[in-house]
C-alpha cells in the first residue's frame, strides 16, 4: 500500500467523477484533492476514510491558488466542446491554456506524474480544431520535465453526464450498432468508469518509459 496524494482537475465531468470515486476507495491513495467551481456532492458512503479535500477555486486566476497544487500525481480530466465553450477562443482556454497552466504549477510544486485524458486522433496538425488542441496539450506536457507522463486516448465517452450532448449520444448509439466493423471498431465508445479504472491502473503501474500513450484499443 502506498500513501499517495492525488490531484484531479475536471472532477465534475464524466471521467473525473468516476475517477474521484475510485481513488477514494483505492488504498494506494491517502488524500484526494479535487479543484472545482462548486462543491461536488457524493453518496454518503463514497468516502469512508475521509480522503477527499475539495477546493472551490476560480479557474481564471490559478495564480491565486497555485500553491494548493501539491502532491504526487495530477489527473487531468478537464475538457469541453465548442458548443459549450461558445467560441474557439474559449475552448482554447479550457482545453489547452488552463490544463497547461495548472500542470506547470503542479510540476513546480513537486508533483512528478501527470495522467491526461486526451483523444483518439490527437495531433497538432489535425484538420479537426478539437484534435489540434488535444495534440498541442499532449506536446506541452511531454515537453515538461515530468518523471512520468501517461496519456490515454479514448474516443466517444459513454455514461451519464450532467449536460446532455445530443450529437455525441447519437454517435455513441451508431458506433455501438456498428462496432464489429473493422474501421468503426477503432472509434467505439468507452465508459467513463472503464476509462477511470484504466487510468488508475496505469498510475499505479511501474511503467518503463517516461512517456506512455495508450490508444483506444489498449484501454479496454
Amino acid at each position: 500500500m502506498e500513501n499517495k496524494t492525488a490531484l484531479i482537475i475536471g472532477a465534475t465531468g464524466l471521467v473525473g467523477k468516476q475517477l474521484t470515486r475510485q481513488l477514494l476507495l483505492d488504498d494506494n491513495y491517502q488524500v484526494v484533492h479535487i479543484f472545482v467551481r462548486r462543491l461536488m456532492s457524493l453518496p454518503i458512503d463514497a468516502d469512508p476514510n475521509n480522503k477527499l479535500i475539495q477546493h472551490v477555486v476560480n479557474f481564471n486566476n490559478v495564480v491565486n491558488w497555485h500553491e494548493k497544487l501539491a502532491g504526487d500525481e495530477l489527473f487531468c480530466c478537464i475538457g469541453t466542446t465548442l458548443k459549450q465553450a461558445g467560441s474557439k477562443l474559449n475552448q482554447i482556454k479550457v482545453d489547452l491554456d488552463l490544463p497547461s497552466e495548472i500542470a506547470t504549477y503542479a510540476l513546480n510544486n513537486g508533483v512528478n506524474k501527470v495522467i491526461l485524458v486526451s483523444s483518439t486522433g490527437a495531433k497538432q496538425d489535425s484538420p479537426s480544431f478539437y484534435l489540434q488542441l488535444k495534440g498541442q496539450l499532449e506536446q506541452n506536457l511531454i515537453s515538461m520535465n515530468w518523471h512520468k507522463v501517461i496519456i490515454v486516448r479514448p474516443s466517444f465517452l459513454a455514461g451519464k453526464r450532467d449536460q446532455l450532448r445530443v450529437g455525441e449520444k447519437i454517435a455513441i448509439w451508431l458506433f455501438i450498432g456498428l462496432k464489429y466493423l473493422p474501421f468503426i471498431r477503432r472509434y467505439r465508445p468507452i465508459t467513463g468508469k472503464k476509462l477511470a479504472k484504466k487510468m488508475r491502473f496505469l498510475a499505479n503501474s511501474d511503467l518503463p518509459d517516461k512517456v506512455t500513450i495508450k490508444e483506444l484499443e489498449q484501454l479496454f
